[in-house]
């Protein structure tokens, strides 16, 4: 199952919480299925950061019940695991001692059934609908209707916006796919029917059988 992963220091007084609100209410209005299409996975940055605090942070910024909360997992690890996720990911952060905060990009990382990293989208500007696009593509095909899959194939991602785009390009393979595919089965259809109508007239010309006279 895909997964959408934010990075948060749960104690964090200005961007983590909303960076987290906004994955979790663009997921919401995605129309996937929480636990059953994706799941959202928070790390917390500060190894300091207790239980509790991931907990206020969890309600605070999803809910504490409702599919989302139950589809949401805000884990926390020490800083070795910490250090070797954000490696993986590209992502970089620095601790701020006075203020007991860490200074780092907002990005919501869509993570592959596989675990590879599929894509990054900006955490402050995220889309529903490159968001759903997002976990569909990493699902490789398994999840979305077939206007998704559409989609993809005359969308594509731009990695400096984070966002699903129309391409030309894509769009005109696509529309010129769906005509070659559309010229095919109506040149088939042709075929069929003169094929049927040259059978009928041979059946049509056919002698009448010659009948034997016998004799009693």
């Amino acid at each position: 199952m895909p997964a959408v992963l934010v990075l948060a220091d749960y104690t964090c007084k200005t961007l983590c919480g909303p960076v987290i609100s906004i994955a979790s209410d663009a997921l919401a209005r995605s129309g996937l299925r929480p636990a059953k299409d994706f799941r959202l996975i928070v790390v917390g940055l500060d190894p300091k950061d207790t239980a509790a605090d991931a907990v206020r942070m969890k309600r605070a910024q999803v809910g504490g019940n409702g599919e989302m909360s139950e589809a949401s997992a805000f884990l926390r690890g020490d800083a070795d695991t910490i250090g070797a996720l954000s490696r993986a990911l590209g992502f970089s952060s620095v601790y701020d001692r006075d203020r007991d905060q860490f200074a780092h990009p907002a990005a919501a990382f869509v993570i592959a059934p596989d675990g590879r990293l599929s894509r990054a989208l900006p955490g402050l500007a995220v889309e529903p609908l490159s968001l759903r696009l997002a976990i569909i593509d990493a699902s490789k095909g398994a999840i979305g209707t077939l206007t998704d899959h559409i989609r993809l194939l005359c969308y594509g991602y731009d990695p400096t916006s984070g966002t699903y785009t129309v391409a030309i390009g894509r769009l005109l393979a696509a529309s010129g796919g769906a005509t070659i595919i559309a010229l095919v089965l109506f040149i088939g259809l042709l075929l069929r029917r003169e094929h049927a109508a040259r059978s009928e007239t041979s059946a049509r010309h056919l002698p009448a059988p010659v009948r034997t006279p016998t004799t009693d």
